[in-house]
């Protein structure tokens, strides 16, 4: 995808929302590009909202540009509701698994299996195992990330990611990456965003 055709699908949904986050592991150089990257976008599409996960690295570097920007802008998906709670940013739309019905839980569970089938007996054994539920929190966050689940809620148009080039589909980041190809929504790595700054 090229900044244009961004353009194009912002400009065509002015309100929508764009999916940012990665890799825990980021360098400080890399954190500085997605902080800048992040507020470039939020300042040239001021109705536009952001969606992230409520983990350090890309996800935290990704959400301080925004919140610099415009925090109310913002929607932060964390595993549980008390998750990294200190760490909150003031004015942030903050979700968690928690809120979803019963039926929108059983539909994320079966898209995340969809997409990661080898999480089948964790997240249909999550309800009769602590560990298990634990685990399951994760991978069902990063699966709301991308489905949505309300109005306020939706799909995500666009996706970016800051990955490992080495290991693009590993870890929650892989998932999130093969559920957004499930659900048909662009995904757009560092290699192509990061010259959108300059």
């Amino acid at each position: 995808m090229t900044y244009s055709d961004f353009c194009t699908i912002a400009h065509a949904s002015p309100d929508s929302v764009v999916l940012m986050e990665g890799r825990r592991t980021i360098s400080s150089e890399g954190a500085h590009c997605a902080t800048t990257f992040a507020q470039k976008l939020a300042r040239e599409f001021p109705q536009l909202r952001f969606r992230s996960g409520n983990a350090t690295g890309a996800d935290a570097a990704f959400s301080a540009g925004v919140a610099q920007v415009d925090p109310r802008r913002l929607q932060i998906v964390a595993p549980y509701a008390t998750h990294r709670k200190s760490a909150r940013i003031a004015g942030t739309n903050y979700v968690s698994v928690e809120i979803l019905t019963t039926e929108q839980e059983s539909q994320i569970a079966a898209k995340t299996v969809a997409a990661s089938p080898a999480c089948k007996d964790l997240i249909e054994t999550r309800g009769r195992n602590k560990a298990f539920a634990a685990k399951a929190a994760y991978l069902l966050r990063d699966t709301m990330k991308v489905v949505g689940h309300s109005e306020d809620f939706p799909k995500p148009r666009v996706a970016f990611f800051w990955i490992d080039p080495t290991k693009p589909h590993a870890g929650g980041t892989g998932h999130t990456i093969r559920v957004c190809r499930q659900e048909g929504i662009p995904c757009v790595f560092q290699n192509d965003w990061e010259n959108w700054c300059s």
